[in-house]
């Protein structure tokens, strides 16, 4: 079986924590922004959008956590992999019914994204990086450098994801000014 350098994939872990422990925490935080997040995408009964979203919130910060211990972090990255593969279902689906007007609720009230192909490709990274996460690891000591290589590439990783998003969110309101 192939197997991974462990600082690739504890680093590819780690922003992932970053990433969705704050995503859930966003959406935790505002639940009901998240909630109306989700019955735009029109495809759960009414009923379940509440529940819906507590659950989705909660696998999310969960999972985060999971990603930072070694033991949790294939189960942990799994679960993201699929909710990944959830949400980049239902921004497709919409796409195709020509719904982009609609946020994407990714970070709650945080940060409105309309649906967009971008989003697609986005998402397909992170689902990339979710894959890396799960391959298992060499049996390499962790060195002191490591260390510092991880958290400092995951912030980098975190950084370059919160700045392709805010380009991704104000990509329409920047064509709007252009037209004018």
């Amino acid at each position: 079986m192939t197997a991974i350098d462990p600082a690739i994939g504890r680093l590819c872990g780690f922003a992932l924590a970053l990433i969705f422990g704050a995503s859930g925490i966003m959406k935790l935080r505002d639940i009901e922004i998240f909630e109306g997040s989700l019955a735009n995408y029109q495809l759960a009964p009414r009923w379940m959008e509440k529940p819906l979203a507590y659950l989705l919130a909660i696998i999310e910060c969960a999972s985060a956590a999971g990603l930072l211990v070694a033991s949790t972090r294939v189960v942990a990255a799994s679960m993201l992999l699929a909710l990944l593969t959830i949400f980049t279902g239902a921004i497709a689906i919409n796409l195709a019914r020509g719904r982009t007007n609609i946020d994407c609720g990714c970070f709650g009230p945080a940060l409105r994204q309309e649906l967009s192909r971008w989003l697609l490709a986005r998402n397909a990274i992170l689902m990339l990086v979710a894959a890396v996460a799960i391959v298992p690891a060499t049996d390499r000591a962790m060195e002191p450098l490591d260390v510092v290589t991880i958290v400092l590439g995951a912030f980098t990783f975190a950084i370059l994801y919160a700045s392709a998003n805010f380009a991704i969110a104000n990509a329409p309101k920047i064509r709007a000014m252009e037209m004018t």
